[in-house]
């Protein structure tokens, strides 16, 4: 049911407001008789509580005005106002046709007993009141039921979503400790055991997990000892224990003694009290195999390793340690091995006063393999070299070493020369190597040719020399493949090195600036051997 307030005191209509809505009514509001009259009009209130006093039209006005309207007059009427000086206001609210006329203030109660009064006055608007106040009644018990039986439902279905989200955690939790490789060993503060993950349990131990509930944990050990310092990890009752993993010897089911790792913990409950022990357990038995193999390889290596560097060294002594005396000519060279040893090597030997000869030779591959055969190709040439023109002791070095390269499916390329130095010739054999050039005094570089094929390669050729002439300034420059790996354009274009020792002072300076590359510094990506030869400017 409406009630309609008309006040033009905001606080008043919002007192009024409270007390109608507090017994069930809907309040609606207007500022003055004017106002009130329109509302009226509209919305047929089943009360009217008016304020005497108000601008535009007075509660008086609004009341006449009501009473002339056959659609309105039986509108039950209250007014609620302090008293208007220099009228009766009381007996003209009455005698206008008010039906109570109540005096502000009062308390909540005694102003809704007027109200009831007005409401209940006649038997018959007082049953139908009684009527509309229990079809109220009933409206709200039954919205209420509606809402409280809503909230029990969702209450139950929530109750079942958290009932059945705890069911798959648990299923969850569940499938994660079956899924563990190692076993769970549970117990109580007694070690008797009261839980184990059955697949680790099986795979592990060989029990079914029948077969190990309700008994002591000690079960798992193969020794007492080991038993023993487990437990001595265990801090007092009520304190916390470190989980650190210990070695111990555990035994299967059928016996069988391994290598195990248990990681042991204190069980608390829910009030952080330890009401037991967790063991972690696992086979380590591969594992203490794979550091023993791991050991023994570790040794291999450091053996392999010293052997190399004794291998290091002793080709390192191969090498030539002096330069010779050369009228006229300097000379150096350097070796840089992709590992600790390496294939590539040069010597030199003085055949007799002013004659020198020279090699340099590459065997394929790099390595303890490479440097083998390096040492023997070596000892060859070395042997055959005092005696004979290069072409000649080129034909016996491959003689001496066919059968060795063949056995070891290798070949080596090889520049083999002779020095004259008082003539300022050389000649020589280029056996497949080819990475040799003579940089004149003016720039210019000059390819030396001709070439054969390298010691290794079955050939029914004669080897064949060649002969350069040293002018002032002149340089023989002579380099293994590890150079062209290190900066390949060098195989397509020699003026590039050339150019880049161009006006070096000696031979070292020459070596120094072509093994300075960068690609050369750390590791170089293949053995390099590089060997200069340079003709002074006087014969000193």
């Amino acid at each position: 049911m409406k009630a309609l307030i008309v006040d033009d005191n905001a606080a008043d209509r919002k007192i009024l407001r409270y007390i109608m809505e507090m017994h069930g009514f809907e309040a609606i509001e207007a500022e003055d008789g004017e106002a009130g009259l329109e509302m009226a009009l509209r919305h047929h209130p089943a009360l009217i509580i008016s304020d005497a006093l108000m601008p535009r039209m007075d509660g008086f006005q609004f009341l006449r005005r009501m009473k002339s309207d056959p659609g309105l007059r039986d509108i039950p009427f209250l007014f609620y106002s302090s008293v208007y000086t220099g009228y009766r206001d009381e007996q003209l609210a009455m005698a206008l046709g008010a039906d109570a006329f109540v005096v502000k203030p009062k308390s909540p109660d005694v102003f809704w007993a007027e109200v009831y009064a007005v409401l209940t006055r006649e038997e018959g608007r007082r049953g139908a009141i009684r009527h509309e106040l229990l079809e109220e009644e009933e409206t709200y018990v039954k919205e209420y039921t509606h809402i409280v039986t809503a909230k029990i439902e969702e209450k139950v279905a929530e109750l079942e979503r958290a009932n059945v989200e705890i069911r798959q955690r648990a299923r969850i939790y569940r499938n994660l400790y079956n899924s563990m490789r190692d076993a769970i060993i549970v117990t109580d503060v007694e070690h008797v055991v009261i839980d184990a993950n059955q697949p680790a349990l099986r795979e592990i131990f060989g029990y079914e997990e029948g077969e190990v509930l309700g008994k002591n944990e000690s079960l798992f050990y193969a020794d007492e000892d080991g038993y023993g310092r487990i437990g001595a990890s265990f801090p007092e009752p009520g304190g916390f224990a470190t989980c650190l993993p210990m070695e111990v010897s555990l035994w299967k089911r059928n016996g069988e003694v391994f290598d195990g790792e248990v990681c042991a913990m204190k069980r608390l409950d829910e009030e952080e009290v330890p009401s037991g022990n967790i063991a972690i357990m696992r086979d380590i038995s591969a594992r203490k195999k794979a550091e023993e193999a791991l050991r023994a390889s570790e040794e291999e290596r450091l053996l392999l390793q010293a052997e190399f560097a004794c291998a290091a060294e002793v080709q390192t002594k191969l090498l030539p340690r002096r330069y010779p005396e050369l009228k006229g000519f300097d000379m150096a060279a350097r070796c840089l091995p992709a590992h600790q040893v390496g294939g590539d090597f040069f010597d030199w030997l003085e055949v007799s006063p002013g004659i020198v000869a020279l090699t340099l030779g590459d065997v394929m591959g790099n390595g303890l393999g490479a440097a083998m055969l390096m040492a023997t190709v070596r000892a060859t040439i070395h042997a055959v070299a005092h005696q004979v023109h290069p072409a000649r002791a080129l034909q016996l070095a491959e003689r001496a070493l066919r059968v060795d390269l063949e056995n070891s499916d290798r070949f080596v390329t090889l520049f083999h020369a002779r020095l004259d130095t008082a003539a300022r010739t050389m000649t020589f054999v280029d056996c497949g190597h080819g990475y040799v050039f003579l940089r004149r005094a003016d720039g210019t570089v000059e390819e030396l040719l001709p070439r054969g094929v390298p010691l290794g390669i079955p050939s029914g050729d004669r080897y064949l020399e060649g002969t350069v002439t040293f002018a002032p300034r002149d340089a023989l420059v002579l380099y293994s493949d590890g150079l062209i790996d290190a900066q390949p354009e060098i195989s397509l274009d020699r003026h590039k090195l050339a150019a880049r020792i161009g006006e070096a002072a000696s031979a070292a300076d020459m070596v120094d600036i072509i093994t300075s590359i960068p690609a050369l510094q750390d590791t170089p990506p293949d053995d390099l051997t590089v060997l200069v030869v340079r003709c002074k400017e006087t014969a000193s």
